[in-house]
């Protein structure tokens, strides 16, 4: 076969481009530390790299998820453990009302009732943000959740605390998968703080309201006493008995809160390792070898000068050489 200066040329020419294009590349991935910079350069590389990117993505969504929730939570213990306090205050108020020699008189201890049932109420209305945590999905109600005012029943005017949120569920997702309330849920109702709600309908404008046996048990108390007139047989027997149960239901409702708080805090810290693994697999994937590319680079630049001074040996003669 014979080889004309023509094709020694393309030859030339053509290994030089390819060195030119692996010196190129090497410098790019040198410049940023990515194997990978267009799909091109290796679908399956690239394909994996967006995968971890991805999941890098849900991940983080997810931890922020849990962050909120555990926020969300801890505020609700809070709420919890004030409103549990104050409902044993009422126990001893009711106590030293119904004890032989009670020492202030029973319109005192009426008035100590009334501001414990506004401190419940504020309880009731905390808030995280401007979202309140016992409206259940009406946690942007205006004024809040709870509200005391007077409704007349059967034309008679009566007060009451209603209730104005609804007995949903709020659900901060924290790993794939279908949404579950009991999962995913991080809030408890005000049905399950502060008792079952009944129905009062107001007989002069029409429109029901939502109350809970919390605060209308309350307020009778702090009724009965307020007259000077209470009577102690029902304050002892059935006033107590309903504070003692709603006493319980707090500390059920907070205990709920905690073995929650405690499975969301083991999450947190494997989502946690598993965002350093994904990392680690993304680097592992994605990233460049700064030592062996170096060198790689190194070698492919002595490949082209040699190839340089091969080639001003091997091009023909042109008319310049023969003007010298």
């Amino acid at each position: 076969m014979r080889i004309s200066n023509n094709m020694v040329v393309y030859n030339f020419l053509n290994s030089m481009d390819k060195s030119q294009n692996r010196m190129n590349n090497i410098q790019e991935q040198l410049s940023d530390g990515k194997l990978v910079h267009r799909p091109s350069d290796d679908p399956i590389r690239a394909y994996r790299g967006m995968r971890f990117n991805v999941d890098l993505v849900m991940n983080d969504q997810y931890q922020q998820n849990m962050r909120d929730a555990l926020a969300w939570m801890n505020q609700t213990d809070s709420a919890l453990s004030d409103l549990s306090d104050l409902t044993q205050r009422a126990k001893e108020l009711v106590i030293q009302a119904i004890s032989a020699n009670p020492e202030i008189g029973q319109e005192a201890l009426g008035a100590q009732v009334d501001g414990l049932i506004n401190q419940a109420v504020h309880d009731g209305n905390t808030q995280i943000g401007d979202r309140y945590i016992f409206a259940g999905q009406q946690d942007k109600v205006q004024d809040g959740p709870f509200k005391r005012m007077t409704i007349n029943v059967d034309g008679v005017p009566k007060e009451y605390v209603v209730y104005r949120g609804d007995l949903n569920k709020v659900s901060m997702s924290i790993q794939a998968g279908g949404h579950e309330p009991k999962r995913d849920s991080v809030n408890v109702t005000g049905e399950e703080v502060f008792g079952p709600m009944t129905m009062v309908t107001d007989s002069v404008t029409g429109q029901t309201y939502a109350t809970a046996s919390y605060f209308t048990d309350m307020l009778n108390m702090k009724n009965d006493l307020a007259s000077g007139k209470a009577d102690l047989v029902k304050l002892s027997n059935v006033g107590l008995a309903q504070i003692d149960a709603a006493h319980d239901r707090l500390l059920l409702a907070q205990s709920k809160i905690g073995a929650r708080v405690a499975s969301y805090q083991m999450a947190e810290g494997m989502m946690r390792a598993t965002n350093g693994t994904i990392t680690e697999n993304a680097s592992s994937n994605d990233d460049v070898n700064i030592a062996k590319a170096t060198i790689d680079f190194k070698n492919n630049e002595n490949v082209y000068n040699a190839a340089l001074a091969i080639g001003s040996k091997i091009m023909p003669p042109s008319l310049v050489d023969f003007l010298k």
